[in-house]
């Protein structure tokens, strides 16, 4: 199932890659994410939550003039823990 994430782009950064300590070469190589913040509201007031979303490389181009802007970007998601994550398709 393909989902739509709409949220005002906050940030986009590359992660760091992912080396291996023992023999000090890199397995994965850090992925692009773009950054969106969420305000819930509850009955204390309200809480910002940081959202990190990855993105394939050959589609990061498309995000990188719109920080500070809505965007739509099509996800997948995946639980991890007791908590839903998303990743850019």
């Amino acid at each position: 199932m393909e989902l739509l994430l709409k949220a005002k782009l906050e940030n986009i950064f590359k992660a760091k890659d992912f080396i291996n300590k023992s023999s000090g070469e890199i397995e994965s190589k850090g992925k692009w994410k773009v950054e969106f913040m969420e305000r819930i509201e509850s009955e204390d007031g309200f809480q910002t939550v940081i959202h990190n979303v990855s993105i394939p490389d050959d589609k990061i181009d498309q995000y990188r003039k719109k920080v500070g802007e809505e965007v739509t970007i099509p996800v997948k998601s995946f639980v991890n823990g007791r908590k839903v994550g998303y990743y850019g398709i």
